[in-house]
């Protein structure tokens, strides 16, 4: 990512000024996640010290918040230009640091020795109460750590001190998810920081245009420009926030696969979907990046919608069913001419849309013939949509009122997304719904007859029985974390491991082996300039084998694409999610050369 220092002062400065505004206008919503957490946390930890001091850490919590109140107003009243707004961000991080602190001294005052439930509950609420606040208080550097370190080391020194070797496990993954978490908020931060200066470097040049009348066709081809360096920075800038993500994401499924203890379930089960959540987030984010900055090239062919249809049954009819709905899949034998990757990222935001916000009845998926054309159906009983909101569903972040009546909203990046994929696949979208009667999605896409062989053309999307048993897989890649979370995740499966930092390193550590790799996994970018396409072509060339190889990248710029997809390798894009990364895994080591088309996520 490039440094801050690459773009101009005064826009940085203003970046970091409109981020301390941010904060005075949280506080609502900053003051109502903290009392709310503190309730829930009180709640659960009912019984374990004296009422007494339940009411006087709350009392301290409301009382800082109060002040935090009290600074607010005065903020609005002094109405400070952005130079003279830093002394108000310390001001707000001093409240950070105190709430942080009461946090704190509740991890340790509410530890009960010996009690695994009530530990289990303690640690859950606390790192619910960070990963639930993190987009709140990573808007400014300060406040973040001044909240998150006060609030989680004193927790993790008490798991510690217990002495024991599962208590010091626990602390030692504790340990390495606060490492992450302050990695991805501080990568977050600068992000946020670069993209709104970016923003006013825009703004900027809009002014110039208005105030230079003779040079508007110049100024304006200028900031075009601009924006599109925005879209593109983005997508290479996500590098920096995605390594990390990725990690943390293999070392949370490697953790939930080892721990069985019933105490400790709730607790492995949650930072697993904490993890989950958070990378989906982050995945959906980049994907509007990514489809902006025009690296998403679809691949059209001939396929069945059977196979689609059953993996979107596969996924969320369990889901469907835990909210009392039922999910309804029509069979189907109809062919269709599309890039069935990108037509299942469809139907699945579709799907989910479908089951989030659909209270009562069900949902159903099928398909209704139209000349030559087939439209593919996703219809709900749910809230519904107004005929004033149906064009601004698909606009980014844009979610309709009745929405905020359901807990898991998300982002509202799902139909943002889906416009652009169908723009993309040029396959028409339509939309039928009255508030309150539910509502029906059609995709527009192209009918086909079955090909002779009548299998389904693409392999990026078959399956196969599990083979990771005794394979050896080579995993090149110059960040240590991401080679231990990888062996963690794979060692699961019965797979050994073989790290190294370049593909010269690997041929070394390889001769030590002893043994041949049945599949390479290398990072795209690796140190020193180097990349992960030539490691893969000097161990094939080496070894005299054409051994199965897959690409994971944290850069989806335009160029990273294009050099990848002319590799011939598969591309995952980081953070990747494991059960995607074990399907593609399962699939290269059972078919080998027959899978050697590009994976696009």
């Amino acid at each position: 990512m490039p440094s801050l220092t690459a773009l101009a002062p005064r826009l940085v400065q203003r970046a970091r000024a409109d981020q301390i505004a941010t904060l005075f206008t949280q506080w609502p919503v900053a003051t109502g996640s903290m009392v709310l957490g503190a309730s829930i946390l009180c709640t659960v930890m009912w019984g374990t010290v004296a009422p007494q001091l339940f009411a006087a850490w709350m009392g301290a919590i409301i009382l800082n918040q109060a002040w935090r109140l009290w600074l607010v107003r005065r903020y609005r009243a002094a109405a400070p230009e952005p130079a003279r707004r830093a002394r108000w961000g310390r001001a707000w991080a001093v409240g950070s640091m105190l709430a942080g602190a009461l946090w704190g001294v509740a991890g340790v005052v509410l530890f009960v020795p010996g009690d695994p439930g009530h530990q289990a509950l303690l640690i859950v609420c606390l790192f619910g109460v960070i990963l639930g606040g993190i987009n709140l208080v990573a808007v400014y550097k300060a406040s973040f750590y001044g909240f998150v370190l006060p609030a989680l080391v004193p927790l993790i020194v008490r798991v510690a001190i217990e002495g024991d070797q599962l208590h010091a496990f626990i602390a030692a993954v504790m340990l390495v998810v606060l490492a992450f978490i302050l990695g991805f908020g501080h990568n977050l931060n600068n992000v946020l920081t670069q993209s709104l200066a970016i923003r006013y470097e825009n703004v900027d040049l809009i002014g110039e245009l208005q105030a230079q009348t003779a040079a508007a066709d110049h100024a304006r081809a200028a900031a075009e420009s601009a924006n599109r360096g925005k879209t593109q920075f983005l997508a290479a800038a996500s590098h920096d926030l995605r390594q990390p993500l990725h990690a943390l994401g293999l070392f949370a499924a490697a953790l939930a696969a080892k721990v069985h203890e019933p105490e400790l379930k709730s607790l492995v089960d949650n930072i697993h979907a904490s993890v989950d959540a958070l990378e989906r987030l982050f995945s959906a984010m980049m994907d509007i990046s990514k489809l902006d900055a025009g690296a998403v090239e679809p691949v059209r062919c001939s396929f069945p919608l059977a196979p689609l249809f059953a993996r979107v049954d596969a996924a969320f009819r369990e889901v469907a069913a835990t909210r009392g709905l039922r999910l309804r899949v029509v069979a189907t034998h109809t062919w269709v001419d599309s890039d069935p990757l990108l037509l299942e990222r469809i139907l699945f935001n579709l799907v989910s849309n479908a089951v989030r916000y659909t209270e009562r009845g069900g949902a159903v998926l099928g398909v209704r013939r139209r000349g030559a054309f087939l439209a593919i159906e996703v219809c709900d009983s749910g809230i519904g949509i107004s005929t004033t909101e149906r064009e601004r569903i698909f606009d980014e972040f844009y979610q309709i009122d009745a929405a905020e009546r359901h807990g898991e909203q998300g982002m509202g990046l799902g139909l943002a997304i889906i416009r652009r994929l169908a723009a993309l696949l040029q396959h028409e979208v339509e939309v039928e719904s009255a508030s309150g009667r539910g509502s029906r999605f059609s995709i527009l896409v192209p009918r086909t007859m079955p090909d002779e062989a009548g299998q389904f053309a693409s392999p990026a999307l078959a399956s196969s029985s599990p083979t990771f048993g005794g394979a050896l897989i080579a995993v090149i890649d110059d960040e240590l974390t991401v080679v231990e979370g990888m062996r963690a995740w794979l060692a699961q499966s019965g797979a050994v491991v073989v790290g190294a930092g370049s593909g010269k390193d690997m041929l070394t550590a390889l001769g030590d082996h002893g043994r041949y790799p049945d599949l390479i996994v290398a990072d795209y970018r690796l140190g020193g300039g180097a990349l992960g396409t030539d490691a893969v072509a000097l161990l094939r060339h080496e070894l005299g084998l054409h051994i199965p190889a897959m690409l994971i990248s944290g850069d989806s710029s335009t160029e990273a694409i294009s050099a990848m997809r002319e590799a011939s390798l598969h591309v995952l894009l980081k953070p990747v999610l494991p059960q995607e990364l074990h399907l593609l895994v399962e699939r290269l080591l059972t078919h080998g050369d027959e899978a050697t088309a590009v994976e696009r996520v």
